[in-house]
C-alpha cells in the first residue's frame, strides 16, 4: 500500500516580544535623586562659614554670636546675629543695635533701643533687652557710625563656640570646600562616561 507523505505542521511563529529597556539599579536612582541635594546642603555650610568666619573682613557688615538670653525670645542665645552700618542719627525707636558696653573697652551687646534722650552733650539711646523687665541703666552715646541687626540665625553660635582654635575652623571651612569639588568631579566624569557609552 503506497503511503502517502503528510506534509509537517509548521511550528505557530510567536511574534517577537519587545523587551523593555533595563531599568537602572535603585540605588542609582537614588543617589541621582540625593546627589543635588547633598550637593546643595555643603554649598549652603560653606557659604554660611564664609559670610559668618571670612565677610566681614571685605564687606560692610558684622556677624556676633549671641552669648546671654536677655534678648530672648526674639534673638536666642547662641544666635549668630548679621549686623549693617548705619547713622546714629538714623536710629529710632525698636532697632536692635550692637554697642559697646559703657565703661568696658571690649564686651559687646545687642539690645533694642528703648529711647532716645537729649542732653546738653547730645543725643543718647537708653537700650533694654526683650527679657529684662527694666531698661540698661547706662547711657550709649548716639555719635558717629553704628550697627543695627538685620536678621539672626538659631543655635550656629553654639557650634561656633566649640570651635575656637584656628585648626577647627581651618577644618570646618576646608572639609565642605572638599567634598564639594569631589561631588563636583564625580558628577562631571558621570556625564563624560555616560556621553561616551552613548556616542
Amino acid at each position: 500500500m503506497e503511503q502517502i507523505a503528510m506534509p509537517e505542521a509548521e511550528a505557530p511563529q510567536i511574534p517577537p516580544v519587545e523587551t523593555a529597556p533595563e531599568a537602572r539599579p535603585r540605588l542609582e536612582m537614588l543617589e541621582r535623586a540625593l546627589a543635588p541635594l547633598f550637593l546643595a546642603a555643603v554649598g549652603a555650610v560653606v557659604v554660611l562659614l564664609l559670610s559668618i568666619t571670612i565677610g566681614p573682613r571685605f564687606l560692610p557688615y558684622q556677624a556676633l554670636v549671641v552669648q546671654s538670653g536677655s534678648m530672648s525670645p526674639t534673638i536666642p542665645t547662641g544666635s549668630v546675629v548679621f549686623y549693617r552700618p548705619i547713622d546714629a542719627s538714623a536710629v529710632k525707636v525698636g532697632d536692635v543695635i550692637v554697642f559697646t558696653k559703657p565703661g568696658t573697652t571690649n564686651e559687646r551687646v545687642t539690645h533694642r533701643v528703648y529711647q532716645i534722650g537729649h542732653a546738653s552733650t547730645g543725643r543718647y539711646f537708653i537700650t533694654k533687652g526683650d527679657a529684662n523687665g527694666v531698661p540698661d541703666d547706662w547711657r550709649v552715646p548716639a555719635v558717629g557710625k553704628g550697627w543695627k541687626a538685620v536678621w539672626h540665625i538659631p543655635v550656629v553660635g553654639y557650634v561656633l563656640a566649640d570651635l575656637q582654635s584656628t585648626i577647627a575652623r581651618l577644618l570646618l571651612l576646608l572639609v565642605p570646600a572638599a567634598l564639594l569639588a569631589l561631588i563636583t568631579i564625580a558628577e562631571i566624569w558621570r556625564d563624560h562616561r555616560q556621553a561616551g557609552a552613548t556616542g
